[in-house]
C-alpha cells in the first residue's frame, strides 16, 4: 500500500516522501511544488531518474528544476496581453518577454501542503493563492497542484484552478530527467518517442510564431522513435488527437523507461546544454546534454494564437489537466 510521511532534515527543513508498494520512492517540497526525487528499484539499487537540486538552498538558486511552473508556463511575448478588451502588463523577466509567469512565479512561492492517502495511491496536494493583479495577471487566483504515486507505477500531477476573474492560465511540471540515474552520463543514447508529427515553430527567442511545422525529416522527428543523440531541444511538440500515450522516453540499458499520458494539448521537451555544464546536482555533476525537461502544457503563445486552442480561465469554469507518467523498470 501506497504511504506519505511529512519528514525534515537540514538539507530540506520539511519535506514529503511517498513509496508504493514495489519500493518507488517520490520526494516532493512546499517551494515551488515541486518533485525532488523519484528513485526506482533497478538491478543495481535504486536509480534516481529525477535531475534535481542537492538541497532547498540551490533550489533557491535554480527554482525552475522540477517545479509547478505558472500561471503561465512558457513566454509571453512582449510581456503583455490583452483579454477581453483589457490590456496587462506582465514582467519582462526574459528578453523583454515573461518567462515562467515572471521574476517570482509558481517555481519561486511556497505552498501550503496536505498529504493524503488511499487504498492504492498516496500523495500530497499543494495549493496556493494569488491575489488579484498579482505580477500583472489579473483575479483572485486559487491555484493547486496534486502529486500521486501509485501502486501499479503511476507519476501524476494534477493542476487545478479557480478565479474571480478572466485570466490566463496555462500551468506545466518542470521535471528533469536523466534515466541512467545521473546528469554525469548524456541522454544522447536515451530513446525517444514522440507522438507529434508537428511542432510550433519559434522565434530565436524562443517565442512561438503562430505557425506549426511539420517533423518529418527534421531534427523534431520522434514519431518513431530515436535516439536523442546530440539534437538541442526547446520546442513545443503539438500531440496528435486521439493518441493513448504522448510520448515514451527509455534508458539506454533498457531497464527503465516512463509513457506520459495527458490531458494537455503539447509537451514542450527541453535537453540542458552548455549553460548547465558542472553545477551539481542531486545524483552527479551536470554534463553537457545530462537532462531533457518533460513540459506537458497548452501551447505558449496561445493567447496570441487561438488556432492552438485557449488558455483563458473564467470564473464559470474551473480549469483541470491531468498528465500521468506509467513506470517501467
Amino acid at each position: 500500500m501506497a504511504t506519505v510521511e511529512k519528514l525534515t532534515s537540514q538539507a530540506w527543513d520539511t519535506y514529503y516522501e511517498v513509496k508504493n508498494e514495489n519500493g518507488v520512492i517520490l520526494g516532493l517540497h512546499p517551494f515551488g511544488a515541486r518533485a525532488i526525487s523519484l528513485a526506482l528499484p533497478v538491478d543495481e539499487g535504486m536509480r534516481d531518474i529525477l535531475v534535481g537540486c542537492k538541497n532547498l538552498v540551490d533550489y533557491k538558486e535554480n527554482s525552475y528544476y522540477n517545479a509547478a511552473i505558472g500561471p503561465v508556463a512558457g513566454r509571453i511575448a512582449g510581456a503583455h496581453f490583452e483579454l477581453e478588451g483589457s490590456h496587462y502588463k506582465t514582467e519582462a523577466n526574459q528578453k523583454g518577454n515573461t518567462l515562467h509567469g515572471g521574476f517570482e512565479g509558481f517555481d519561486r512561492r511556497e505552498w501550503s501542503a496536505e498529504p493524503f492517502t488511499t487504498e492504492k495511491k498516496a500523495g500530497v496536494v499543494f495549493t496556493l493563492k494569488d491575489p488579484d493583479g498579482y505580477h500583472g495577471f489579473p483575479g483572485n487566483l486559487v491555484a493547486k497542484v496534486t502529486y500521486t504515486l501509485s501502486d501499479d507505477n503511476h507519476y501524476s500531477f494534477q493542476f487545478e484552478a479557480t478565479t474571480d476573474k478572466p485570466t490566463l492560465f496555462n500551468p506545466t511540471n518542470h521535471g528533469y530527467y536523466n534515466l541512467t540515474g545521473t546528469p554525469s552520463n548524456a541522454i544522447d543514447e536515451h530513446i525517444l518517442q514522440i507522438n507529434a508529427n508537428f511542432v510550433a515553430e519559434t522565434n530565436d527567442d524562443v517565442t512561438t510564431t503562430g505557425n506549426k511545422v511539420a517533423v518529418a525529416g527534421t531534427k523534431f522527428d520522434f514519431v518513431r522513435g530515436t535516439k536523442i543523440g546530440a539534437t538541442l531541444l526547446d520546442d513545443p511538440f503539438l500531440i496528435e488527437a486521439n493518441v493513448s500515450n504522448a510520448l515514451t522516453l527509455t534508458a539506454p540499458d533498457g531497464k527503465v523507461s516512463l509513457t506520459l499520458v495527458t490531458q494537455a494539448p503539447a509537451v514542450v521537451i527541453y535537453t540542458t546544454g552548455q549553460g548547465e555544464v558542472g553545477t551539481q546536482m542531486n545524483t552527479g555533476v551536470m554534463t553537457n546534454h545530462g537532462a531533457v525537461a518533460i513540459e506537458p502544457q497548452g501551447v505558449p503563445g496561445t493567447e496570441l494564437y487561438p488556432q492552438f486552442g485557449n488558455i483563458t480561465l473564467t470564473p464559470e469554469k474551473k480549469y483541470s489537466m491531468m498528465s500521468t507518467f506509467k513506470l517501467t523498470f
